[in-house]
């Protein structure tokens, strides 16, 4: 399922979006008010969705349907990637960011976050846009522990 389009930062509203992938408006808000899904508003405040967006729905339908997974363990598999190594962070914005030490969900989803991520739009952050494909969470925890492994 892809949209067939020319210019990879095309945005496509929410009823296309919904349309593709046979679901309601509604599921894509509740996938949003759930943390799965970060979609860009317009002016006007309509959510308009990326193809980082789009494959990242594709994979959040694939883990409900096909492997049994619920929002909460999305979450989950989603707050185990190392924001902090992705978007190298000092140790003093880790020690001020919930993503580091206690998170429990995806560091865009955190309340308190370092002073490098507390003012950034969240949907445009490499941690984000890296993680929208299922199969990228192996491979950018892999990176994370081969490097750790070096330093020790």
């Amino acid at each position: 399922m892809k949209f067939d389009i020319q210019n990879p930062n095309a945005l496509f509203p929410i009823g296309s979006v919904a349309k593709v992938f046979n679901i309601s408006v509604a599921t894509l808000r509740l996938y949003e008010s759930e943390g799965l899904v970060l979609p860009q508003k317009s002016k006007g405040g309509h959510r308009l969705y990326s193809q980082n967006d789009i494959k990242r729905i594709e994979c959040i339908r694939n883990l409900l349907e096909e492997r049994g997974l619920n929002f909460a363990g999305i979450r989950l598999m989603l707050s185990t990637i190392p924001c902090w190594e992705l978007k190298p962070c000092s140790q003093e914005d880790r020690k001020n960011c919930d993503a580091y030490y206690k998170s429990l969900v995806p560091c865009w989803m955190v309340e308190n976050k370092g002073e490098k991520c507390k003012n950034e739009d969240c949907s445009l952050c490499p941690v984000y846009q890296n993680s929208s494909d299922c199969s990228n969470i192996k491979v950018i925890l892999k990176k994370y522990w081969r490097s750790y492994s070096d330093e020790k």
